[in-house]
């Protein structure tokens, strides 16, 4: 018969490495952006551009696997929907999600559609083949009902539709406890994020984010008028780490023990910093992949980029670095001066 300690060295060993699994799982994280901004029978909307790209960046920063999809159409849409699905699938009970689609929407017989950029909608009717209905963002996420998550539609009234579409009817559609809908009808916004991205951006600062608090943050900034909004009925973590439970050193007995009475901890003033020196960065034909590298995290911390730091300078870094010249009122060369990549990196 195995000795009492013997038996609790053991219950020791398996308590901790249980203990220790726990604390290193990291949930899933997964998010669909849609920003559809260059459509090919209906005027330009770049701030949708702009809204997606930051908003993907946000949630980037947090820990999200992001599917990003900008000027999407119908099969565009629908492959990030697949994409998106699946890595939640493949979260299972643990996933977190978290979608986004900024666009031209209208509506039609008392539902709201998300047109792609290559719908053509000559009679009210052809939303029903060109259209995307916007209830199927929400069946994405709603396969598993223990999902947390939020579904956001920063939508702009289709040209000649009602200036408010049915976004009311759209926030009381059935959904998982843990889901949240989000729905804003915008005017034309101009070329930076729109008022709901940018509302979004500074509620997803983190280092926590719950979706009660997110949502409490968006009603703040903007006006009910424009804005519907569905509180999950069991509001969840969207990002952050709940506290760790410590984990027992393998072999350890474990003791249950009380724990000491606190006691007031006298803590020092902060010392004064100094304030950090400019970054000076040279032209860019003359820049090392570290200064391409630190251009590239500049783009993304702004919003202006949403692709990998990888110290290319590739299309898409090409497209960012004109949309900041253009910011700035530079000239749009696509290909920075020592002055621009200084203030590029220096910009916070």
């Amino acid at each position: 018969m195995p000795r009492p300690s013997v038996i609790i060295i053991v219950f020791g060993i398996i308590a901790g490495l249980s203990l220790t699994a726990h604390a290193r799982a990291e949930p899933v994280r997964a998010a669909l952006i849609i920003g559809n901004a260059t459509y090919s029978a209906l005027p330009g909307i770049p701030g949708c551009a702009r809204s997606a790209n930051t908003v993907a960046a946000a949630l980037r920063a947090l820990g999200f696997q992001v599917t990003e999809r900008q000027d999407a159409s119908t099969g565009g849409v629908d492959a990030g929907i697949t994409e998106f699905s699946q890595h939640l699938a493949n979260a299972g009970a643990s996933g977190t999600g978290f979608i986004y689609i900024c666009g031209y929407g209208t509506d039609f017989n008392d539902r709201t559609f998300v047109l792609p950029t290559t719908a053509r909608i000559d009679r009210p009717s052809d939303v029903l083949t060109q259209g995307l209905l916007a209830k199927s963002m929400l069946t994405s996420m709603s396969r598993d009902p223990a999902t947390i998550g939020v579904v956001v539609f920063d939508l702009i009234p289709k040209p000649d539709a009602p200036a408010k579409l049915a976004q009311d009817a759209l926030t009381a559609l059935p959904v998982p406890d843990g889901v949240a809908i989000i729905a804003a009808t915008e005017a034309t916004p101009a070329d930076g994020p729109t008022p709901l991205a940018t509302a979004l951006i500074a509620a997803l600062a983190g280092p926590e984010v719950r979706t009660d608090g997110l949502l409490a943050s968006v009603r703040t900034q903007l006006p009910s008028s424009t804005l519907s909004l569905h509180a999950p009925a069991r509001p969840g973590l969207l990002a952050g780490v709940p506290p760790a439970i410590a984990a027992p050193a393998i072999g350890a007995p474990v003791i249950a023990q009380k724990a000491p009475p606190p006691t007031a901890a006298v803590v020092p003033p902060p010392a004064p910093v100094a304030a950090a020196p400019a970054e000076k960065l040279p032209d860019e034909a003359l820049m090392t992949e570290t200064d391409r590298r630190a251009v590239q995290s500049a783009l993304v911390r702004l919003g202006y980029y949403g692709s990998p730091v990888d110290g290319l300078f590739g299309p898409e870094t090409r497209a960012a670095i004109r949309r900041f010249q253009h910011e700035i009122g530079g000239e749009m060369t696509r290909r920075l001066t020592a002055d621009q990549a200084t203030k590029l990196v220096n910009t916070h």
